[in-house]
């Protein structure tokens, strides 16, 4: 006798939950692609102008990232229209569910996020009556 197979459903509130998260990693993974990428052009321009002034400076090694500027442009706009595909579904979501009382049996931050909090410890006797208020 084989157990039925275990299915998961997310609801509207989990999904506008995992958008936020993923709208929010995925800003700051571009905003650290296109600061790479400003340094590698701006690099680029400064041993360009620096080759015009004179010939020492025609030996200068391209910088690192200069060979990939085309792979990390073609990230930066995946990473872009990704973002804007994400931030439409959200607004849909958050029109669906306007108005509506976030279900208590679902836990904000998901399934694990009791287990994934820092834990604390009760106080130590020496602890506890030295933060004990006065008169009491």
């Amino acid at each position: 006798m084989s157990l039925p197979p275990l299915a998961v459903q997310l609801s509207k509130f989990e999904q506008i939950e995992i958008l936020r998260l993923e709208i929010e990693a995925r800003e700051e993974e571009l905003h650290q692609l296109e600061r790479r990428i400003r340094e590698t052009l701006f690099e680029i321009e400064r041993q360009r102008y620096l080759q015009t002034l004179h010939p020492l400076f025609q030996q200068l090694q391209p910088p690192p990232d200069a060979a990939q500027l085309p792979q990390l442009n073609a990230r930066r706009d995946a990473l872009g229209e990704a973002l804007k595909t994400m931030q439409a579904s959200l607004a849909a979501l958050e029109r669906e569910t306007a108005g509506q009382a976030r279900p208590p049996s679902a836990p904000r931050g998901g399934p694990n996020a009791s287990l994934s909090g820092p834990r604390r410890r009760f106080d130590s006797f020496e602890d506890f009556r030295a933060n004990r208020p006065p008169g009491g």
